[in-house]
């Protein structure tokens, strides 16, 4: 794959840093391209002359200028000369970069040649990453929360597959202990229910309509069986496990996750793996033994506290099998570890971090991203969850009455780590006040225009031969720059881990798109002209529809 011109202007700036010897060379700050907030400060930004004037202990803006004078000695030696119309400094110290009309016409030869493949990239090249997300516990069917981390870790996955990585999405199964326990025994209870021996259900246990159907289905298949037999509670946890996987398989294939690899927490003990990695904790002196129990010395690895990973009973803890299966993931050569987590587990990141550090990995390599909760409304009015209760809208519910698109859509619409609200009847609307609508139905019209054209022209396609230049509105030329920014939008997404910025790109494509097709005719009577807008659309459509893939949501040909 040929180098982009924001990949070239990378290794350009990289080079300018280089030759003004403000830090030594290994000590160079990595560079990346950013967006600016506001078109009037270019096309593309670094924040470069910030970070190293940090380490060279001098004024932003005179980093700035030293860079950008090195910048602009290099320039007319490089390709990259005919491409930039200037470089400025604003501000503290960015650096931003304006394009040429030339460069955004060069976009839509780009995507022409590339297609589906633009926006891609190499910077993976083939590296391992580990994507764990939704790994919700066997006890009950999916909510909308869990739907919020499939849609995100789904996305995520996508995306690093798309800049190059090996991606392989895990499912974690805590298919051990007290909540599988709890389990077995609100199933038991509604069991001996249905058969006249009314039996109260645990404190702490689950009560959700769902226990009683899989009770029922019990008694349909085993008949009294259960009443008498010793490991009544433990068939009953073991069925249920089996019951509320099967349906957590199924809504996850509905909505459009499969995971290459799905790990049950009771193999990591029939493996011995946990055990294995507690005897190398001791080994490495990062465990001790005090008041019976054992403790993993966390402080030591930047926590706040030490943790018990074996309480004085013998009993492990949660932060034991967990521990196992980080340290199994990086074994199967994993170089990067990213975890999708739940709110009420933002105090268990340090303790995992210095586990692993503890094990001798780079803590760095394993992210943990806090995934915020889902707030649904209906006409105004939030509807009420309660999981232990078993008063919650569950992901099946969402799917069946929004659709996958519009669902997945949505749920990708705000920063993981800010609390989403989700409108459900507007999520239904078709109209353009509905995001997911407004986009896909861009993409869609965009297929009727070309569709007539090729009807016009006997099939041929659109945009051969085609006079980019005569791209002068100021419509046509700012599509040509939301264009551009795709690549970095994706590369920006990885670098972040976050998936949000995709879905408000899409948006702003898709009101580019239509602000321009209700100021201008796509075919008129100058053929030249038409062909250079059918161009200009059809890279459009082709941008919306890599975009949408990348998030899992279709790209309709019709609506």
């Amino acid at each position: 794959m040929t180098s982009t011109l924001e990949q070239d202007l990378t290794h350009l700036l990289q080079e300018a840093v280089a030759r003004t010897r403000l830090v030594p060379e290994g000590e160079l700050p990595e560079i990346y391209l950013e967006l600016p907030k506001e078109r009037a400060h270019g096309d593309m930004a670094a924040t470069t002359a910030l970070k190293l004037a940090r380490q060279a202990k001098r004024a932003p803006a005179e980093v700035a200028r030293l860079i950008t004078q090195e910048f602009e000695t290099l320039l007319p030696r490089t390709a990259l000369a005919g491409s930039l119309e200037r470089v400025e400094i604003k501000g503290p110290g960015f650096i931003n970069f304006f394009l040429s009309r030339a460069s955004l016409y060069d976009v839509l030869a780009r995507i022409r040649e590339e297609g589906p493949r633009y926006g891609s990239a190499q910077v993976g090249a083939g590296s391992s990453v580990s994507v764990e997300f939704v790994s919700a516990n066997p006890t009950g069917p999916l909510s909308i929360a869990h739907g919020r981390q499939a849609a995100v870790g789904d996305a995520l996955a996508r995306l690093f597959a798309f800049q190059g990585y090996t991606v392989c999405r895990e499912y974690y199964l805590n298919d051990a202990g007290r909540q599988i326990n709890l389990l077995g025994q609100s199933i038991l209870a509604r069991y001996r229910e249905r058969l006249g021996q009314p039996t109260p259900i645990p404190d702490e246990g689950y009560r959700g309509a769902y226990i009683a159907e899989i009770a029922q289905a019990l008694v349909d298949r085993d008949g009294r069986k259960w009443l008498t037999d010793d490991g009544a509670a433990a068939a009953c946890s073991r069925y249920g496990v089996e019951t509320i996987l099967a349906t957590i398989r199924k809504d996850l294939q509905d909505f459009g996750v499969s995971f290459e690899r799905w790990v049950s927490e009771a193999s990591l003990h029939q493996l011995g793996l946990v055990e294995q990695v507690l005897k190398v904790l001791r080994e490495r002196q990062c465990l001790y033994e005090q008041e019976g129990a054992w403790w993993l010395a966390s402080t030591k690895f930047g926590d706040d506290k030490d943790r018990v990973v074996r309480k004085s009973t013998g009993e492990l803890t949660y932060l034991a099998p967990d521990i196992a299966y980080h340290q199994d993931k990086f074994n199967r050569g994993h170089r990067r570890v990213i975890n999708l987590w739940g709110p009420d587990h933002h105090g268990y990141i340090a303790r995992l971090k210095a586990a692993m550090t503890a094990l001798g990995y780079d803590a760095n390599d394993l992210a943990i991203i806090i995934v915020q909760l889902v707030t649904l409304y209906r006409d105004g009015t939030p509807v009420q969850m309660s999981t232990r209760a078993g008063e919650f809208v569950t992901l099946r519910e969402l799917i069946d009455e929004v659709g996958c698109d519009a669902a997945r859509f949505f749920l990708l619409m705000r920063k993981t780590d800010s609390h989403l609200d989700f409108d459900l009847v507007l999520a239904k609307r078709q109209s353009p006040d509905n995001p997911v609508y407004y986009v896909q139905y861009a993409h869609a019209r965009i297929w009727s225009i070309v569709g007539y054209q090729q009807s016009q022209s006997g099939g041929g396609r659109a945009g051969a031969e085609v006079n980019y230049a005569l791209l002068t509105a100021t419509e046509e030329l700012e599509l040509l720059r939301v264009l551009r920014l795709f690549p970095l939008v994706v590369s920006a997404c990885v670098r972040q881990i976050e998936p949000y910025g995709l879905t408000a790109y899409l948006r702003e494509l898709a009101a580019a798109f239509h602000f321009f097709y209700t100021k201008h005719r796509v075919v008129t009577e100058e053929a030249e002209l038409s062909s250079a807008r059918l161009a200009l659309i059809d890279g459009v459509r082709q941008v919306l529809a890599n975009g949408l893939q990348l998030l899992g949501v279709s790209a309709p040909q019709k609506m």
